[in-house]
């Protein structure tokens, strides 16, 4: 009963970023020259990185590598050349293809060349022109249809019909902004804001969220894992001068907090990333000497795995709710007499039933509304599922 208690306490006290499942690894380096303002993105399971700067007194140069990183062997292999030098590039990845274009040139101008990039075929062919020359653009996808911010405007790129349409949005986007995508909705930190805005492609509307907590930031390095978003480096206005700090930020409750177990690499800006499942990968580039590293902040396998085949036997809906819990289970977890408990934030058990069928409903509209934490445990007291659920 004790585990039980402390394991619920753990999770608990993980919704204000207390105690976490991922941890930091040092991946194999990028195999080619160190630099910064490189782009990335992934494909299935594999991870692509390359372009980039580099400037170091009268030398300036931009680099058209491309290389490919499998995190299961933790291997790189160098693929097909971007077609120019070029850094600052912003892209996405719709289905099997990924797509690179903009940034700079190695003399600074802004570019407009936009391609496509097949990994099987090994193979980069030019597309529409983006409608606005731009560096350090900000690139990402929904449903299936690109989108670029380019100089403080939106457009969406049509991969049918090779086209870009203009996107009324109310993010002030500029140049080196961070963000990340959730559940098909856009969050967006401007270069040195510390207001977080939500773009709802669906709906056309952008509102604001909760505030960052950490101080606004220029060429960050952003990514979302397990339906949380993630901003840290970059240049802190506050500061004048490159950070290592990391933070996160959970849609459901709308909540920034710090990562527990601090980045252990040097700081640095213009730092790009690229996510396969459960993991995020980001590195290169600068602190005032080009750098080369390579970072994963990966979901621990051991945890992660027991926690999805568990999860995996069990369906929890509607979420959010106003008054009905639904609970699906399979017939090797009924056989275990589960116990399904509901818990405030602080702790508080405010629910708790016998799950004696494998299909059950539960009426929780005498609940306030917030958010709770659900358990599910079997006979043995251990727990099989924990999640979050929000009552409207």
């Amino acid at each position: 009963m004790k585990n039980l208690i402390a394991t619920i306490l753990c999770l608990l006290m993980s919704l204000s970023g207390f105690c976490d499942k991922f941890v930091w690894n040092s991946k194999s380096p990028y195999p080619s020259f160190a630099r910064h303002r490189a782009a990335a993105f992934s494909i299935g399971n594999k991870g692509y990185m390359g372009t980039g700067h580099i400037n170091s007194g009268t030398i300036s140069m931009a680099y058209t590598d491309w290389w490919e990183f499998d995190p299961s062997s933790n291997t790189w292999t160098q693929k097909a050349d971007y077609p120019q030098p070029r850094f600052a590039c912003a892209g996405f990845t719709i289905g099997n293809k990924g797509y690179l274009g903009g940034g700079n040139e190695q003399n600074f101008g802004d570019r407009d060349e936009f391609y496509e990039f097949n990994p099987v075929t090994n193979v980069w062919t030019p597309k529409a022109t983006l409608p606005v020359a731009n560096g350090g653009g900000f690139g990402f996808a929904i449903n299936g249809v690109g989108y670029m911010a380019l100089t403080g405007s939106l457009f969406s790129y049509n991969v049918t019909t090779n086209t870009w349409t203009s996107v009324p949005c109310g993010v002030p986007f500029q140049d080196y902004s961070s963000g990340f995508v959730i559940n098909n909705k856009v969050y967006v930190l401007p270069t040195y804001s510390q207001t977080l805005y939500v773009f709802d492609p669906a709906t056309g509307i952008t509102t604001t969220k909760a505030n960052f907590i950490g101080e606004g930031r220029y060429a960050a390095c952003s990514f979302a894992v397990r339906g949380e978003g993630y901003i840290g480096l970059g240049w802190g206005v506050n500061t004048g001068n490159v950070v290592k700090d990391f933070y996160h930020y959970d849609p459901v409750l709308d909540v920034w907090d710090t990562i527990p177990k601090s980045f252990p690499g040097v700081r640095r800006n213009y730092v790009p990333s690229f996510v396969i499942g459960d993991n995020a990968y980001f590195g290169t580039g600068s602190n005032g000497t080009n750098l080369g590293d390579i970072w994963g902040y990966e979901w621990k396998l051991s945890v992660g795995i027991n926690e999805q085949s568990q999860e995996n036997t069990i369906t929890l809906f509607p979420n959010p709710t106003q008054d009905i819990i639904h609970i699906v289970l399979s017939e090797k977890t009924l056989v275990s007499k589960p116990l399904f408990k509901l818990f405030q934030l602080d702790g508080k058990e405010v629910f708790s039933k016998s799950l004696t069928e494998m299909d059950s409903q539960f009426n929780i509209s005498e609940l306030a509304q917030g958010v709770y934490v659900s358990t599910i445990t079997d006979n043995q007291h251990a727990i099989v599922s924990t999640k979050k659920i929000v009552k409207n």
